[in-house]
């Protein structure tokens, strides 16, 4: 920062500078050009009046190293005397516009270009009393002499305005940072800086207040995280333990001969109900994480959902008739940008917890909608509900609203929770309507870009 801020002042003065020089210099060369044809015009009128005053006076001639040619202009516009060219015949004099301007007022100037000269000269003509007009002229005021004569003064110049940047630069760039270079970020007090770098102290605290807040809310939701990772590593342990102790308890009694033989198809199929119970939990916990990491997402493409869920609920028509329940399909038929399998799974698993936790010849629907804001797919249930209380847990692992009949109705408790999880990766939002005796209504909406009607 130091350095550019040395840069910036180095460079901006050095063109302040140049562009001083630049302005000053055209003032020069214009004071200069102006004296110079007031000049001119001094010794066009000393000339004239030495004309009327000495009729026989001598002019200078080729060899004269005068800085003016004089001309000598008669009345018919013919050239008398030239102390350059001598008296020569040449066109009509009187059609020049100095000339013209002297015939006409008594003095006349011009700056142009001259066909004899080939280069730009200036003229003054003054007439005389004969009706004759006496002309001079010059070459313009050349700035590149006086380039040429302030040379040694101008590079001296350049030189000390190269000193002179650098040392402001340095001062500027020095001082600028210094009282930044001292401040306490340990504490922090407007009072203590100068008002330039109050808006900077400022903005430092409000950071400063809002990284300390986002800390500490990483700390609560780190010893959160920290607190569901046991009680999931707990749960997980306990939900493996009870299938594993129940098979190795019955492989035990048919190890040692203590089941009788009528009884060993019974017992196979409890070894066989256990140990799908625990496939179905191992493949839960998979499906998960599978939806936590992003290292290897499902693939999303145009997926039907009505098709979807027709799907599902023909799955699921036989536990549904088993526990007298009417499932039924309602609303448009709508696509969305989704993995197909993920959705599958939270249609079924929302299904599946709508039949478990109904009544007796209740119903399960599926309504599909299309609103503003995207898709929303809704199943409702008339079912035992939910307290209002346990409404924002439901979609945790394992959580269970009546625990104590967890094992009649069955399951591995995670359900919901893939079901919230599949919601996040598709940027879906949920909505949970319970009331207990009545039923639950489970809304999931999915954003209008990743919708197709």
């Amino acid at each position: 920062m130091g350095s550019k801020i040395f840069k910036q002042v180095f460079w901006v003065s050095l063109a302040c500078f140049l562009v001083c020089c630049c302005v000053l210099w055209t003032a020069v060369c214009w004071y200069a050009d102006s004296q110079y044809v007031a000049q001119l015009r001094r010794e066009t009128l000393f000339t004239a009046a030495a004309f009327e005053q000495n009729e026989n006076l001598v002019l200078p001639g080729q060899e004269s190293d005068a800085s003016f040619r004089v001309t000598h202009i008669g009345a018919d516009g013919s050239v008398l005397y030239d102390s350059v060219s001598g008296p020569v015949a040449t066109a009509d004099y009187r059609q020049r516009e100095e000339v013209r301007e002297a015939l006409d007022s008594g003095i006349g100037e011009s700056r142009r270009h001259s066909e004899t000269q080939r280069r730009t000269l200036l003229y003054c003509a003054v007439r005389l009393q004969d009706g004759t007009v006496v002309r001079l002229s010059t070459p313009p005021y050349a700035g590149f002499s006086l380039l040429v004569d302030w040379f040694y003064w101008l590079l001296a110049s350049v030189l000390l305005a190269l000193v002179m940047a650098l040392l402001l630069a340095f001062f500027v760039s020095k001082n600028s940072l210094r009282p930044i270079q001292e401040l306490n970020l340990a504490g922090l007090d407007e009072r203590d800086v100068y008002p330039e770098l109050q808006p900077l102290v400022r903005r430092i605290n409000t950071q400063s207040r809002q990284i300390n807040r986002q800390m500490e809310e990483l700390k609560a939701e780190h010893a959160r995280q920290d607190a569901l990772r046991r009680e999931f590593t707990a749960n997980v342990s306990h939900e493996l333990k009870t299938p594993l102790t129940s098979i190795a308890g019955f492989a035990e009694l048919m190890r040692d001969g203590l089941v009788k033989p009528e009884d060993m198809s019974r017992f196979g199929g409890k070894i066989y109900d256990e140990s799908q119970r625990l496939i179905v939990l191992v493949g839960d916990i998979i499906k998960l994480s599978q939806l936590e990491s992003d290292i290897q997402p499902p693939e999303k493409t145009m997926v039907d959902l009505r098709e979807l869920c027709g799907t599902v609920l023909a799955h699921l028509d036989a536990p549904a008739q088993k526990k007298s329940v009417t499932l039924s399909l309602t609303g448009e038929s709508v696509s969305v940008l989704g993995a197909e399998s993920v959705l599958y799974e939270m249609v079924y698993n929302l299904c599946d917890n709508a039949i478990k936790y109904n009544r007796p010849n209740g119903t399960v629907t599926v309504d599909l909608a299309v609103t503003a804001d995207g898709v929303c797919l809704a199943v409702s249930d008339t079912g035992i509900g939910i307290p209002e209380e346990d409404i924002d847990r439901v979609f945790e692992r394992f959580y269970r609203v009546d625990k104590s009949h967890s094992k009649e109705v069955g399951g591995t408790g995670l359900g919901l929770a893939i079901v919230k999880h599949g919601a996040l990766f598709h940027q879906a939002t949920m909505e949970t309507r319970s009331r207990v005796g009545e039923g639950t209504t489970i809304t999931i909406h999915f954003p209008a870009q990743s919708a197709w009607i």
